[in-house]
């Protein structure tokens, strides 16, 4: 029976071993103490330095500038509430202490004069979660928390603040500088310079409309001090061109039940039940999200979404129950039913260029439960899933750091709940302190220092193969826009950034580095699948395929009848035989006299016309043909009746005029049948002579052969000699 339970207990282990070495990256300790309790360095006021680092901290103020450096005010630290400003470069690893008091020497902040920047203003110590936003002019705001007033009296703030990064000035912009106000509601949907939401904790709901006003949601209601259990739901809205708030949705009384809705559906009247210590995203959608929380008991692993142009929510992830388990079966593996256990204090941060994708990273189980978690999550607005990255499903988990800033397999970052958290350019999760599962907050009965307040500083590079392609839609490949074409035409598609491409087959294509474009030239129709995957987080995989249809050149033919004939003849008949084409341009002399199938021309004058055919198909493949004929002259003989060989030089030679034709014979003949005159040379004649003497006058008979256009011919006739 023992062995049997040693057994198991061995396989327990193993289990979560292997739940602890599951990741989808990188972890690396960049900075700071893995201990608890520490202490921090602050260096020199606004010098960056490699040794400075904030002291152990705990659901304080954070922001990404528009720079991308990394910020952070106060929090719980070590020795109680703290209200100073810290700045971290990611590239340089390195913290530079900006702005407020070392520890708590001065928690009641100086407020100034509302409305005024001054550089001797900083807010009071505060901690367990102010509301926080980055502006679109870049501007760092906070709203409330828990801490210190202007009398240094402990309880909910309600003060607005904004710090101007390039002045590096804190201007105290609204709300009371006195703790516990209790939030003035006014006219849903109207604004009013009397509304205030009044002293709010442990909510952090901070979103930037387009139109730079800030909004946020629920949390603890900070006038009813030290009273977890009361929460809210409502949704507030501040313009800060006017200074005024307006209260937007949800119920103006505490731990309202809300209304779900059917999951996906939304609805005027679905609201989020009342709760704290959630976290929330703004997507490229516009939209707001809200994630998790609970109250003093419970805690919830929904996900709802906020329309901000219809003022509605809708519940679309996670369970309606409260303490839910959720769903870890598979890690790496986006599954629309796979999503995160309840939790409240854990974190959520956008990643910086995949806009629609989201981190959440530990938490606790509830309030007071020191079970916490070091599991991180993958959330898709668009697909609405959720992916396990990295961490255990186990809960108060110890770090395994590894040496500072090498990034190893096995190494992974420890359970706790209140950190602060951000991502690089790069895509890389950054997270910052916050509080152990081994925590003793506030300090045991007899010290003054409380432990398991974390000042450790921790990267994890994602790993693209943990995520399933269907999981992301950053990479779309475009199809080509003409996929039809003639032989030596080429299309193209745009390739993104940093994709890798594979193209099937490898043939006829090449990459343009100049348009950054695929260029194809098949000369057949061939069918092309691009395959496209970026790397680092924004993992896009993306397939498509195409054909592209090479079509045949026309090819153009025509015969020209007759090829030969008289211009008395003039009507020149073209007949087509192209193939492949399905357009025709006929052209003489350089203009166009046709467009049918076939034509036909006169050629009236003599000589030769060349006529050209250009045969078009329907992509505007064009093949070209030409042929000759010609016209001539008709034939024409004359053959005198009579001629006088008296030498008068009128008529003394009887001779053939003709033209257009060929001379083969010309014999002429006494009455008597004997040759006198033989000749083939159209310019020679008989003289009258017959064997040196003079011939006879009387009757002769000839006989011609010629050629002509229209082939051979003969004449007989009769001539009379006379003197």
């Amino acid at each position: 029976m023992l062995r049997r339970i040693l057994f198991c207990f061995i396989l327990i282990l193993c289990s979560l071993q292997m739940n602890l070495m599951a990741q989808g990256g990188l972890w690396a300790h960049m900075h700071g103490s893995i201990g608890s309790g520490a202490m921090g360095q602050y260096g020199t006021l606004g010098v960056a330095n490699a040794n400075n680092t904030p002291s152990g901290r705990y659901q304080g103020a954070f922001w990404t500038d528009k720079q991308g450096n990394f910020w952070m005010f106060g929090g719980f630290g070590p020795w109680g509430y703290y209200n100073d400003l810290w700045k971290l470069d990611p590239i340089t690893v390195q913290w530079t202490w900006i702005k407020g008091p070392q520890t708590i020497t001065d928690q009641n902040g100086e407020f100034g004069i509302k409305g005024v920047p001054s550089p001797l203003n900083y807010p009071s110590a505060r901690t367990f979660g102010p509301n926080c936003w980055t502006d679109n002019n870049g501007d760092l705001w906070m709203y409330g928390g828990h801490g210190f007033d202007v009398n240094g009296t402990q309880g909910g703030l309600q003060d607005l603040w904004r710090y101007n990064i390039a002045n590096n000035e804190w201007t105290w912009m609204g709300g009371s500088n006195v703790a516990n106000i209790a939030p003035v509601h006014g006219t849903i949907g109207v604004a009013s310079p009397t509304n205030n939401p009044g002293a709010r904790e442990e909510c952090k709901s901070a979103w930037v409309d387009d139109n730079n006003n800030l909004w946020m949601f629920g949390g603890q209601d900070g006038a009813t001090a030290n009273v977890s259990s009361n929460v809210r739901n409502d949704m507030w809205k501040y313009n800060i061109s006017t200074g005024e708030w307006t209260w937007m949705k949800g119920a103006s009384t505490m731990n309202s039940n809300g209304s779900y809705g059917t999951k996906g559906v939304e609805a005027p009247t679905n609201n989020p039940p009342a709760r704290f210590t959630y976290t929330r995203w703004k997507g490229k959608d516009k939209n707001f999200y809200v994630f998790a929380g609970g109250n003093s008991a419970t805690s919830r692993n929904d996900v709802w979404r906020y329309n901000i142009n219809t003022n509605n929510w809708t519940w679309i992830s996670g369970a309606s129950q409260q303490n839910n388990a959720g769903n870890y079966t598979a890690q790496c593996q986006p599954e629309e039913l796979h999503y995160p256990s309840a939790r409240m204090e854990n974190q959520t941060v956008a990643t910086s260029t995949c806009t629609e994708i989201f981190w959440s990273f530990g938490g606790f189980k509830t309030v007071g439960n020191p079970l916490s978690y070091n599991d991180l999550w993958l959330y898709n607005l668009t697909t609405n899933k959720w992916t396990w990255v990295s961490g255990s499903q186990a809960t108060n988990i110890n770090p395994n750091p590894g040496p500072i800033g090498v990034a190893q397999p096995g190494r992974y970052i420890g359970s706790k709940g209140g950190v602060a958290i951000w991502t690089d350019a790069q895509n890389n999760l950054w997270i910052f302190g916050g509080l152990a599962h081994d925590s003793t907050l506030p300090p045991p009965a007899g010290q003054t220092l409380a432990l398991g307040l974390k000042n450790d500083l921790w990267r994890f590079q994602p790993d693209s193969t943990c995520f399933d392609a269907s999981f992301f839609s950053t990479l779309a490949l475009e199809y080509p826009g003409d996929s039809t074409f003639c032989p030596g035409d080429t299309t193209s598609i745009p390739v993104p950034v940093n994709p890798a491409i594979t193209i099937d087959p490898n043939t006829d294509w090449q990459y343009n580095t100049d348009s950054s474009r695929i260029i194809f030239s098949p000369t057949t129709t061939t069918t092309y699948t691009v395959y496209g995957a970026e790397s680092g987080l924004c993992v896009g995989r993306d397939t498509i395929s195409f054909t592209i249809v090479v079509e045949p050149f026309p090819i153009a033919a025509f015969t020209a009848s007759p090829l030969v004939s008289l211009k008395t003849e003039p009507l020149i008949t073209l007949t087509n035989t192209s193939q492949f084409a399905a357009s025709y341009e006929w052209y003489f002399n350089n203009l166009v006299f046709a467009t049918s199938t076939d034509a036909t021309y006169n050629g009236t004058d003599s000589g030769e016309y060349c006529f050209t055919l250009i045969a078009y198909n329907n992509f505007g493949c064009s093949d070209t043909a030409v042929h000759c004929v010609n016209k001539l002259e008709p034939d024409n003989i004359f053959v005198p009746s009579v001629f006088s060989h008296n030498d008068d030089t009128k008529n003394d030679v009887f001779r053939i005029i003709g033209s257009n034709i060929t001379l083969k014979t010309f014999v002429i003949y006494d009455r008597w049948g004997e040759e006198v005159f033989s000749t083939k040379n159209l310019k020679e004649g008989w003289d009258g002579t017959f064997k040196g003497k003079k011939a006879e006058v009387g009757t002769y008979y000839y006989y011609i052969e010629y050629d002509s256009f229209k082939g051979k011919k003969t004449l007989k006739g009769d001539i009379n000699l006379v003197r």
